[in-house]
């Protein structure tokens, strides 16, 4: 759902005007950012495979509890430095999304307490098993996001060259989609 999560932060550009589009793209990420260091200390891991068959160890990182900490953290990040309780909410909110669009794609895998504390059901509906679906979903979910990013920078930015940043963006998710097509097992 790589592609999901960067055109969840694209999306929502104009909410956030103020805001750099680098960290819109950033905070859906935020999840990930935390998953680095932790398979780095030996407390999560991954195994590559083929699209939608990576074999994921991500009971901190990516627990439903780890993934409100992570959002009060994206929150603090907009409040503080972007002195914008909008815009922590903004970031707060994309950060979370992570976690309910791996719900949505992932195999059971996604926890509810870190390190699946009490053994609670684990959650998962799989998108990922239906590679066509699944793709599609990510791309439709560009095309939007590219969509609303371009409608804002063509009314908002008065420069001359504000087609730039959606040419950039649109770019992006070119090299987003061909990889992920690339690494698909039925293609």
């Amino acid at each position: 759902m790589m592609i999901g999560h960067f055109a969840l932060g694209v999306a929502t550009k104009k909410m956030v005007p103020a805001m750099p589009i680098w960290i819109l793209l950033l905070a859906p990420q935020f999840m990930d950012v935390f998953f680095v260091p932790f398979v780095f200390l030996g407390l999560e891991s991954f195994e590559f495979g083929p699209y939608g068959h990576l074999s994921l160890n991500i009971q901190y990182s990516h627990s439903l509890v780890g993934a409100l900490a992570i959002a009060l953290a994206a929150y603090w990040v907009g409040n503080r430095f972007w002195k914008s309780s909008r815009g922590g909410i903004v970031l707060a909110s994309l950060s979370f999304s992570h976690w309910v669009l791996d719900v949505l794609m992932h195999r059971p895998d996604m926890v509810i307490l870190p390190g699946n504390l009490g053994n609670l059901p684990v959650l998962g509906f799989g998108l990922w098993n239906y590679e066509i679906t699944s793709l599609t979903t990510e791309v439709a979910m560009a095309v939007i996001a590219v969509i609303l990013y371009f409608h804002w920078a063509w009314k908002e930015q008065k420069d001359t060259r504000w087609f730039v940043g959606p040419a950039i963006i649109i770019l992006f998710f070119a090299v987003l989609i061909t990889s992920e097509i690339q690494n698909f097992p039925t293609l």
